[in-house]
């Protein structure tokens, strides 16, 4: 386990450092939590239903190439972007 959380947090570091280039926001808008939860909530698969948000694992817009709002199997881990984060974290 505490190689598993070694490796995340040195994941975690290494996209921190290029989110900017990734999500294509500015330096500014990743230096206060408040706005990183408003630029990334969507994005990363925040939803609310009934009044209680979490996370949803698989209709993530960062997760499908040309993302329509929903989960498509046929677009799933096709995002770009993912190559992009495979090459960050390498």
């Amino acid at each position: 386990m505490d190689g598993m959380q070694m490796q995340q947090s040195n994941t975690a570091t290494c996209l921190g450092h290029h989110c900017t280039v990734l999500f294509g926001v500015s330096d500014t808008d990743v230096l206060h939590a408040e706005t990183r939860k408003e630029k990334f909530q969507n994005p990363i698969g925040w939803v609310v239903e009934n009044g209680c948000g979490s996370y949803s694992s698989a209709n993530v817009e960062v997760l499908h190439k040309n993302y329509d709002g929903s989960y498509d199997i046929n677009t799933f881990f096709l995002n770009p972007m993912l190559m992009q984060v495979r090459i960050f974290i390498l």
